[in-house]
C-alpha cells in the first residue's frame, strides 16, 4: 500500500475524502497544512502537519488538494526538490476512481481514455487536441466606449462580459471556448454533417459569450438568443449591435414551466424553427419538456443538446428525443465533468458530450 501526505484540510480535501475511498486504498500519513494553528490537530482522523514533516517522512506520493496547487507545487520544488516528482495533482483520487470505474470496459474509446490516464492527469477532455491551446495567443483588445474586452471570432467582435477583468482572463476564457469546439472535441455542436444551413431560424440557449451565434450569423434568417445572465446579455447586445434585424435577444431561464423569471420555448417562439442549440447547465431535459409544440410544428429539424452536466442526462435527452419521434446520435468521445451544479457530487462517469437530434 502506497504511503501518502495529502496536502490541504480544506473544503476540496473534505469534498474528495467524502467521495473517494482514500483511506481504504492508501496509507495516508497524515495531512499537511501551511496555516501553523493547525498544526496537531486532527482531519479525518489524522495528525496535521506543517510541511517540515517532509524533512523527516518520505511519502511515495503527495497529493495536493487546494486550489492553490501551483503555489504548493512551487514550494515543494523549492524546499524539497528531491520529493517533486512524487506530487500528484488534486483530481489524483477522482482519476483513479475513474480508472477502477472502467477497468473492465469494452468501449474502444473508454479504453484509449484509460491508456492515456496511465501517465496523464484526469482533464475535461483527456484527447492531444487540448495541448494545442495551452499556449495559444489571442488578440484581446479594451472597448472603453463600453467598458469591455473583446476578441476576434470569425473576424467579428466577440465581447465578454465586465466580470472578465482583464485580457489575460479573457484570452483564458476564449482559449476554453475553441478548445471546447474543436473539430475533435466530444463538446462540439456541429460538423460537416449536422450543421446550420442558409436561411435556418436558430435557437441558442445558454449562449454565455455566444460564439456559436456569432459563428452562424450570416447564414440564418432569424437567430433567437436565450440567455440568464445579466452580465453576458450586456456583452452579447454588444456583439450583435449590427444584426438587430434578425436578432431576438432573450433574458429568460429555459425550463418546461412558465412563471416569472422562468420560460418555455413554446410560449417564447411562434415560428417554426431549423435548429436548436442548448448548453444550460443541465437544465437541457427539462427545457426539452417545454419545447413539445415548438418542435412538432418545426420540420427540418436539428438539436444539438449537452448531454455532461449529469450522470442520467443522456439516457433522458434520448428518451425525450424518442417521445417526439426524433432520431438521435451522440458525438464521439467521452468528457468528465468535475462539477456540482446538477448533483451534489462530482461524477467519476465519463459522458458523452452532445446528444444531436434530428427530425426531418
Amino acid at each position: 500500500m502506497e504511503k501518502i501526505f495529502i496536502w490541504g484540510t480544506g473544503v476540496i480535501a473534505d469534498q474528495v475524502l467524502g467521495q473517494c475511498d482514500v483511506f481504504g486504498q492508501y496509507g495516508v500519513m497524515g495531512f499537511i497544512d501551511n496555516n501553523a494553528d493547525k498544526k496537531g490537530k486532527i482531519f479525518h482522523g489524522k495528525e496535521i502537519f506543517t510541511a517540515d514533516i517532509l524533512k523527516e517522512k518520505v511519502p511515495d506520493r503527495i497529493v495536493i488538494l487546494t486550489i492553490r496547487y501551483e503555489e504548493i507545487e512551487e514550494q515543494i520544488r523549492k524546499e524539497f526538490p528531491q520529493i517533486t516528482a512524487a506530487v500528484e495533482k488534486m483530481n489524483f483520487f477522482y482519476k483513479q476512481s475513474v480508472i477502477k470505474r472502467y477497468r473492465n470496459s469494452c468501449d474502444p474509446e473508454i479504453v484509449e481514455i484509460l491508456k492515456r490516464l496511465e501517465k496523464d492527469d484526469l482533464q475535461v477532455f483527456n484527447y492531444d487536441f487540448v495541448h494545442k491551446y495551452k499556449n495559444q495567443h489571442f488578440q484581446i483588445e479594451f472597448d472603453e466606449s463600453c467598458g469591455m474586452y473583446f476578441g476576434f471570432h470569425e473576424g467579428k467582435r466577440l465581447y465578454f462580459s465586465k466580470a472578465i477583468k482583464d485580457k489575460e482572463e479573457a484570452a483564458d476564457y476564449y482559449r476554453g471556448v475553441l478548445m471546447e469546439q474543436d473539430q475533435e472535441s466530444p463538446h462540439k455542436y456541429t460538423d460537416e454533417s449536422f450543421q446550420v444551413e442558409k436561411g435556418d431560424v436558430v435557437v441558442d440557449i445558454g449562449v454565455a459569450e455566444g460564439n456559436f451565434s456569432l459563428q452562424v450569423i450570416d447564414l440564418v434568417s432569424r437567430l433567437y438568443i436565450i440567455e440568464s445572465d445579466d452580465g453576458w446579455i450586456e456583452a452579447l447586445r454588444e456583439t450583435f449591435k449590427d444584426y438587430q434585424e434578425k436578432v431576438v435577444i432573450i433574458k429568460k431561464f429555459i425550463t418546461s414551466m412558465d412563471d416569472g423569471k422562468y420560460a418555455t420555448l413554446d410560449s417564447l417562439i411562434e415560428e417554426p424553427v431549423n435548429f436548436i442549440k442548448m448548453d444550460i447547465e443541465g437544465n437541457e431535459w427539462d427545457a426539452l419538456l417545454g419545447a413539445e409544440k415548438l418542435i412538432g410544428r418545426s420540420e427540418n429539424l436539428k438539436c444539438a443538446v449537452c448531454a455532461y452536466h449529469g450522470d442520467f442526462d443522456e439516457i433522458l435527452i434520448k428518451d425525450t428525443f424518442r417521445k417526439y419521434g426524433m432520431n438521435f446520435s451522440t458525438t464521439r468521445g467521452y468528457m468528465w465533468y468535475p462539477d456540482t451544479n446538477r448533483q451534489t457530487y462530482i461524477s467519476t462517469r465519463l459522458c458523452r458530450g452532445i446528444v444531436r437530434g434530428i427530425k426531418n
